[in-house]
């Protein structure tokens, strides 16, 4: 009697169908994974086989996504993420949300106005990168972070602007020299890494990554030293921080990073994900000084 072999899926295979899926694009999702393009065709292909029929269809330069293969690829990877999380959901009182390092600081003048619900959630701050990790896992209840260039994102969804930031003496170095700028940037994997350097390549930035770094404090401590220019939030310069008193935008023109609130609606209701993401957007948008504060001594690029 013959047997007729097939590929089996991989839960690393749904999650490359599932990036393909929420950016609409191969390298797109190979960003987002921080593998290579073929291999996301490798298990794009190997889905494919499996289930007889194509994920993806090409109508010129867009991609169409059959929505029914899609919903179940979701759910078998929800699946999958409440899976891990059996073990110990049942010792955890707290919801646990995840806070991008980068926008962690307007938690600490903003908490007070959750009134009863800080009392509900623990905070884990990390980067970007990290955080989708520990969503996709179950380790994070909800995630506020960064989104990847070409990602979909979720319902709550907001928009925000870095300024490019250096010290006064880098600003006169690089005036004197017309040298190349110094810069440090998030993991060129993680999404302020990659927008970052799209956005210096789309404008004929001449620069060089002299250091990465994944939280704001350590970009903070080498833009004030002086060693490089760092893409910062502008609630930096809310008067608390008088160390970057001497800095000022080095490369004029904001870099334009999405923020989305990500959550598990079988433990968290959309209430209060709404109550912890318009704290965040509200905080990111009151303690952020106009365009002109900047520029003091901004560096025009010829």
């Amino acid at each position: 009697m013959g047997m007729h072999k097939q590929d089996g899926l991989s839960f690393a295979t749904l999650r490359a169908a599932e990036a393909v899926i929420d950016t609409r694009s191969l390298t797109g999702a190979a960003q987002k994974l921080g593998i290579s393009q073929p291999a996301v065709s490798m298990h794009l292909g190997r889905l494919e086989r499996a289930i007889g029929t194509p994920l993806i269809k090409k109508l010129g330069n867009r991609i169409i996504v059959k929505e029914e293969i899609s919903g179940l690829i979701r759910q078998m990877l929800d699946l999958e993420r409440r899976l891990r999380t059996v073990g110990y959901e049942k010792n955890v009182s707290k919801l646990k949300v995840g806070i991008c390092t980068y926008t962690a600081p307007l938690l600490l003048g903003g908490l007070g106005r959750l009134g009863k619900i800080k009392e509900t959630v623990s905070w884990r701050i990390s980067d970007s990168r990290r955080l989708e990790e520990m969503y996709d896992l179950g380790q994070v209840d909800a995630a506020f972070r960064a989104l990847y260039p070409n990602e979909m994102g979720p319902d709550l969804v907001c928009d925000y602007s870095m300024r490019w930031i250096g010290s006064r003496e880098l600003s006169d170095l690089i005036k004197r020299n017309s040298a190349t700028i110094p810069v440090v940037l998030a993991n060129p994997q993680s999404p302020l890494g990659i927008v970052a350097r799209d956005w210096l390549r789309q404008r004929n930035v001449a620069y060089e990554v002299i250091g990465e770094v994944d939280d704001i404090t350590s970009a903070m401590k080498l833009v004030v030293s002086g060693v490089a220019a760092s893409p910062l939030p502008g609630f930096v310069f809310d008067g608390n921080s008088s160390s970057l008193e001497d800095c000022g935008e080095i490369i004029p023109g904001g870099l334009d990073i999405r923020y989305g609130m990500f959550f598990d609606d079988k433990r968290f209701n959309l209430r209060l994900a709404m109550d912890i993401f318009e704290l965040l957007q509200g905080e990111l948008h009151r303690l952020t000084p106009p365009p002109a504060a900047y520029q003091g001594h901004s560096l025009a690029r010829q």
